[in-house]
């Protein structure tokens, strides 16, 4: 029996850096991760820029704006007072998630930050003291996906007409008509909840941080040992079995096809923008609508003004030290904050997957139209049929590599176009407009299919806008 493996990556593309006029390649930083089948490695150099600068070079300049936005005196360096506008470590890590550092684990003396309580804080001593508890690192997190054996039985329950425990090329080419009874939201989708009740996807957050030196088994126990390793070290050789993994952020996130494969192997690409832009830009609103200060009472009083109140922004961004926020201060934090959160990047990483993974080709949770009838192709694709049935024994295992600013709320790749009649009419999102998503005439939807499968694809409508 054969195994194989279906790695997916989320790529973006790698630009350059722009010094006085002149654009220069820049070399950029890496993590290097391992990937081992048995006692074969696959050595993945992850190349990252933001900006067109490489990751570590703009991570220096985050914490050296940091050091400027609280260097109030312009002396250098930072004293006990100044050091309360620094954010903490952990709450520049927490930004991740929150699109702002919060205000916890407040630093309470230089010493924090000192390896020699005899030095001064420079802008070297803050970069040093950000490093040493991990921020401004490449973040990545591993997670398993609990409900493969659920899904695959109970796709396998729904498909196998004839009940033989098999499925056969017929049996799943009527799987839109043989499926469409589970849609009970009547969205034309077939989700994980409908296939497995009260299931979610991917159910298990990547939440366990990949620590340089430390393993990670991806494998389930009877599979062929698949083992992740995170480097601790930067290549010092070229191994014939590198691969370039480049990863861009800059105005939006961008992905570009990774072909690599081997006789065990086979690695797709994608990637989401994730949710830390969209999270900032209600920080940005709330903030602008908060209150000053919070109201004040008279003993036993309780307010009735429900607006939030930005008192706890004072302290973290008041400059001057007088306790009242200015709109130059907000704003001053603001931008900072905003840098900050440009550069964070989290690598999400999947595994468990199978049959449901190697169908849901966009991995949005749910079965399109589309998928539905591409299913058989998919599967004979990743060389697990034989004649006209699936060997449900060779699906291959599925790892899931997705990347994303902030922790991402969704796993799918959407399908994107600048066609906006086509955006508002595909109300489920799937990445096609089906009849029943038209609202436009018989003749104009008939106009617009030209491959006539009742479907219009993003394709066909930008040919036709």
């Amino acid at each position: 029996m054969r195994t194989a493996l279906i790695c997916t990556f989320a790529i973006l593309i790698v630009g350059t850096e722009t010094h006085a006029g002149e654009t220069k390649p820049q070399p950029p930083a890496t993590t290097v991760l391992e990937l081992r089948e048995a006692d074969h490695p696959h050595m993945i150099d992850v190349q990252v820029t933001v900006d067109g600068r490489p990751f570590d070079d703009y991570w220096s300049s985050v914490f050296d704006a940091i050091f400027d936005f609280a260097d109030t005196d312009d002396s250098g360096v930072l004293n006990e007072q100044e050091i309360r506008l620094v954010p903490s470590a952990r709450a520049v890590r927490l930004s991740l998630g929150n699109a702002f550092t919060p205000p916890v684990a407040a630093i309470q003396s230089l010493n924090e930050i000192l390896t020699d309580p005899s030095q001064k804080c420079t802008k070297e001593q803050l970069r040093q003291y950000y490093l040493r508890h991990g921020a401004g690192r490449l973040l990545i997190g591993s997670g398993k996906l609990p409900h493969t054996a659920a899904l695959t039985q109970a796709l396998l329950q729904a498909l196998d007409a004839d009940k033989d425990q098999r499925l056969s090329q017929t049996e799943l080419q009527r799987a839109e008509t043989a499926l469409r009874r589970l849609d009970t939201n009547d969205d034309e989708l077939i989700g994980v909840g409908e296939l497995v009740p009260n299931a979610t996807y991917p159910g298990s957050w990547a939440a366990n941080a990949l620590q340089a030196g430390r393993e990670v088994n991806l494998s389930p126990s009877d599979q062929p040992r698949l083992v992740l390793k995170r480097r601790n070290t930067q290549l010092t050789s070229n191994p014939d079995d590198k691969v370039i993994w480049q990863i861009s952020i800059a105005d939006r996130l961008t992905d570009q096809p990774l072909q690599v494969s081997t006789s065990q192997t086979r690695c797709l690409s994608w990637s989401i923008p994730g949710p830390i832009n969209e999270l900032f830009a209600q920080l940005r609103e709330e903030i602008a609508n908060a209150d000053p200060e919070p109201p004040k009472l008279e003993k036993g009083e309780r307010s009735r003004d429900r607006r939030p109140s930005r008192a706890w922004l004072t302290p973290l961004g008041d400059r001057n030290g007088n306790g009242i926020l200015s709109q130059q201060e907000i704003d001053q934090w603001l931008n900072l904050q905003q840098q900050l959160i440009h550069g964070q990047l989290l690598v999400s990483i999947y595994s468990g997957g199978g049959l449901f993974e190697l169908l849901d080709t966009n991995h949005d949770a749910a079965l399109s139209i589309r998928e539905l009838r591409n299913m058989w192709q998919n599967l004979e694709s990743a060389a697990c049929t034989s004649d006209s049935h699936v060997e449900l024994q060779q699906v291959p295992q599925v790892v899931l590599f997705v990347v994303s600013q902030g922790y991402p709320d969704q796993l799918g790749r959407r399908t994107t176009t600048d066609v906006e009649w086509f955006r508002l009419m595909d109300r489920n999102r799937d990445g096609d407009v089906s009849r029943r998503e038209f609202t436009g005439s018989p003749a104009a939807f008939d106009r617009l299919d030209q491959d006539h499968d009742s479907l219009i694809s993003p394709r066909e409508a930008a040919r036709q806008d």
